[in-house]
């Protein structure tokens, strides 16, 4: 019964991190929004990054952080939990 408590509680705390990082990812995507043009702008002058190239890479990163959400957290969760029913 312990192996079983232990993996219930991984599981619990890969749900968290998936969940808390779905947050994040939200929150970023709306304090992206209003302002992605006066970003933009400020990455254009500091960096030389044309308006276009930020937008995709802003794409980019929103894309990759999906991915290590599901498949960093959300795919173990779900092993876990898989795992841990058949433990009865």
């Amino acid at each position: 019964m312990e192996t079983k408590r232990k993996l219930t509680v991984l599981r619990n705390i890969l749900y968290c991190c998936f969940a808390l990082g779905l947050l994040f990812l939200i929150i970023a995507a709306l304090l992206y929004l209003p302002c992605k043009c006066f970003v933009a702008n400020v990455y254009q002058g500091a960096f030389g990054i044309d308006i276009s190239s930020y937008q995709n890479m802003w794409v980019y990163f929103v894309g990759l952080i999906k991915v290590i959400l599901i498949f960093l957290f959300l795919v173990p969760a779900i092993a876990v939990h898989l795992v841990s029913l058949k433990q009865d």
